[in-house]
């Protein structure tokens, strides 16, 4: 590749290729099943672009089809799995996890910064936090939970400008953040504190706290956090009794990180750490 091209910019990348991972990642938890005309929107791709992906990925097995609509496969975890099965990460983060959900009866999650999002590589349920939607391969927007905030706060401030200039930052429940400045206020009470919390961002009745895991150099390169509901524990209460033991929970996890330096360079799945 020249000096100074950008991979896109040269030969070497495989647009066709792009294009199919991009009708992939169209697919969400609100978007579970589309035609191809929704399709075509979400992506951005000329129609007959989006019918030869979505052909495509159907005849491999990745997108199966309900009437006239498209739908993702269970293929489609093969790609995720080969990654959390390549790091251990998860492996090494839940047994710590599994103790905070046993000791409050919280869900517990670890997760990673990738572009806008968190995305969950480790997840320990609770039955007492039945509404609350994650798991392994998760992503949540990062302005609305306590793990994005955590990891947001910790980017350089350049790149945190960056970030706040990609608006707009949509509502999930009145009490969002929707605006650029009052993230930023609840990011840099963050950073002060060394802790995020948050309550009702996401999801009404929700509320979490979250610290951050740190690689041997001091840098953060995830985040673990418990969530629970309102109607169990309130805000004053939450920090009390688990900031502590998170906080123990994320030195464990820095310390297995650095004992494996394969498992820090998964998990800094974003290239603006």
């Amino acid at each position: 590749m020249s000096e100074g091209k950008t991979i896109k910019e040269s030969g070497d990348f495989v647009s066709a290729l792009a294009r199919g991972l991009e009708v992939i990642q169209a697919f969400t938890a609100e978007r579970p099943e589309m035609n191809l005309s929704e399709v075509a929107a979400v992506t951005g791709m000329a129609p007959a672009t989006a019918r030869r992906c979505l052909l495509t990925l159907k005849e491999l097995g990745f997108v199966g089809m309900n009437g006239r609509r498209f739908l993702l496969r269970p293929k489609v975890l093969a790609l995720g799995s080969a990654f959390l099965m390549s790091m251990n990460l998860r492996q090494v983060a839940q047994p710590f996890l599994q103790d905070l959900v046993e000791e409050f009866h919280d869900s517990a999650s670890l997760a990673v910064l990738d572009g806008n999002d968190v995305v969950y590589v480790a997840h320990a349920p609770s039955k007492e936090t039945k509404g609350f939607r994650a798991g392994v391969g998760y992503r949540s927007p990062a302005y609305a939970t306590s793990l994005g905030h955590v990891l947001l706060a910790s980017l350089s401030e350049p790149l945190l400008r960056e970030y706040l200039r990609a608006a707009p930052f949509p509502a999930y429940t009145s009490k969002t953040y929707t605006d650029a400045e009052a993230i930023a206020r609840a990011l840099d009470a963050t950073r002060e504190r060394g802790y995020a919390q948050i309550q009702d961002q996401f999801e009404y009745g929700v509320l979490a706290v979250a610290v951050p895991v740190k690689d041997g150099s001091g840098r953060t390169v995830a985040a673990v956090n418990c969530s629970s509901n309102i109607a169990r524990v309130g805000m004053d209460e939450l920090v009390k009794t688990r900031l502590p033991r998170l906080r123990d929970t994320a030195r464990q996890i820095s310390l297995a990180l650095e004992r494996s330096p394969s498992l820090i360079h998964s998990v800094m799945s974003d290239p603006r750490f």
